[in-house]
């Protein structure tokens, strides 16, 4: 498994607040806007070609994981909310370890209560995606450590960057509960 105390899974550093407040938030105001046209409009060309690839996958069943994988290379490298980006939460919320720690604490019981409460085990239940931007001041290992405590894993097609996000499959199984007797 993974070294929790790697630095590379620990908390990202803390930015300054000059950073934050003079350039970080300018740039998100004026920037994140036109980024998430962008994003749009590339989602909107992909869901256009997903026909094409339905099909090439239909007629080619073991291009389904090659598919995955190039759509994940080009939508996926670009994230719909960037590093860059400072939300009026992370402004006011930067260094603060417990509340990030809580943060990924409910994203990852919430995703988990859905996967096990779910009748037909839907597959886009088992996936879970954390960008950085939920673990900033817990780090990456942290949540990872929680969420296989749950039974998440990091996924087997995706790979996850411990900087930028997390990728995660559920194995399916509900948790053995512990209070009955």
């Amino acid at each position: 498994m993974h070294d929790y105390d790697d630095p590379t899974w620990g908390p990202l550093p803390v930015r300054p607040a000059a950073l934050r407040w003079l350039l970080l938030l300018p740039l998100t105001l004026v920037f994140l806007p036109p980024w998430w046209m962008v994003w749009v409009v590339l989602a909107i060309g992909f869901y256009c070609m997903a026909p094409v690839a339905q099909l090439i996958v239909y007629m080619v069943p073991r291009a389904e994981n090659g598919a995955i994988r190039m759509l994940d290379a080009t939508l996926g490298q670009i994230p719909f909310v960037p590093l860059w980006c400072v939300t009026p939460v992370a402004l006011a919320r930067e260094g603060d370890t417990a509340y990030y720690q809580a943060r990924v604490d409910r994203r990852i019981e919430k995703q988990t209560r859905r996967v096990e409460t779910s009748r037909y085990r839907r597959e886009y239940h088992r996936d879970l995606e954390l960008g950085a931007h939920y673990f900033r001041g817990a780090g990456a290992g942290y949540a990872l450590r929680v969420a296989s405590e749950q039974g998440w894993n990091l996924h087997p097609v995706l790979r996850s960057h411990p900087r930028r996000r997390l990728r995660l499959r559920h194995n399916g199984r509900p948790r053995p509960d512990l209070r009955a007797g």
